[in-house]
């Protein structure tokens, strides 16, 4: 069995009234894992555990072995973490404010780190400009600069590609991909953005209220809830919407006829796709693509909160 890298069990939390954590059950043993689940489904809380920054009412958690409440400093030193909205001291420049959290981590070469740094996420240029003239991207890009000076073996990541453009956020998911194969840093990332994840993650932790509803790899995932929503794209699509409405094992979800498309919900892919080619070919209807309506993880997301 894999080393364990952190590890909870039965892990218990509530505020007042509100139970955030309700059993929560997880362990992650290494690479990019994703915690997903909607707003109020405890992440947050969960992460802020992990972090010792909040004690659990009840249960065990472990980072790294330790006990992140007792063990804190420790736990931290050895994890980087990019909280969701972070804020930063303003009147300094971002370079001395990595050199401030690199000093923390006890980097040898500091300057040499946060040059290196810096240029991983593209602010070399904008190092010596205080950090209240940065954009909302910059200082995302900044928080992830913190998150990684310190060499850590774990990196905790809430909404990490939050303010960034689509270039800005394909270069974080990329740099994560290099970080965590070429050096072995292993990621927790919680965003609500699912198609990213699929492009990093190798497990993924589904919560709902408190607690574990599922996990695993994507292709189990998959494998495990069918997906059944998908988008045709063709010519005339209400005309082969009437077609298909005959059939048991699908329902038209709806006719886009200004964009080309049928969103359907279908029992049998394999099966259906063979249909559909057919009737394209009666109807004399050309089809540009079939393909999943949403991200293959967004798809399975829904099936699970649905179950």
């Amino acid at each position: 069995m894999l080393r364990s890298i952190l590890e909870a069990r039965e892990v218990f939390k509530s505020y007042r009234r509100v139970r955030a954590l309700n059993g929560l059950n997880l362990r992650i043993s290494g690479g990019v894992v994703g915690l997903i689940g909607p707003n109020g489904a405890g992440k947050t809380t969960a992460i802020k555990i992990f972090l010792g920054l909040l004690r659990a009412n009840r249960g065990s958690v472990k980072v790294f072995g330790l006990d992140p409440w007792r063990n804190g400093f420790e736990v931290r030193r050895r994890v980087g973490v990019l909280h969701e909205r972070p804020v930063y001291p303003g009147d300094i420049t971002g370079r001395l404010f990595l050199k401030y959290i690199a000093s923390f981590y006890g980097v040898k070469d500091v300057d040499a780190r946060v040059r290196e740094v810096l240029k991983l996420v593209g602010l070399e240029f904008v190092a010596h400009r205080p950090i209240k003239e940065y954009s909302a991207g910059m200082v995302q890009r900044l928080g992830f600069a913190k998150a990684i000076i310190g060499n850590p073996e774990l990196v905790i990541l809430d909404e990490p590609t939050a303010n960034l453009d689509p270039a800005g956020r394909a270069e974080i998911l990329d740099l994560i991909a290099m970080l965590s194969k070429d050096e072995g840093v292993s990621f927790l990332i919680s965003t609500h953005i699912l198609s990213e994840l699929e492009r990093v993650c190798k497990k993924v932790f589904i919560i709902y209220r408190g607690r574990i509803i599922a996990e695993g790899s994507l292709k189990d995932m998959v494998e495990r809830y069918r997906l059944t929503e998908y988008t045709v794209e063709l010519t005339e699509p209400s005309k082969l919407a009437e077609k298909l409405e005959e059939l048991e094992h699908v329902k038209v979800l709806d006719v886009d006829e200004a964009r080309g498309r049928l969103y359907l919900s279908v029992a049998d892919p394999d099966s259906f796709r063979k249909t559909l080619f057919k009737l394209a070919l009666e109807l004399d209807l050309k089809i540009i693509s079939f393909k999943p309506r949403y991200g293959i993880l967004e798809q399975v997301y829904r099936r699970v909160l649905s179950d």
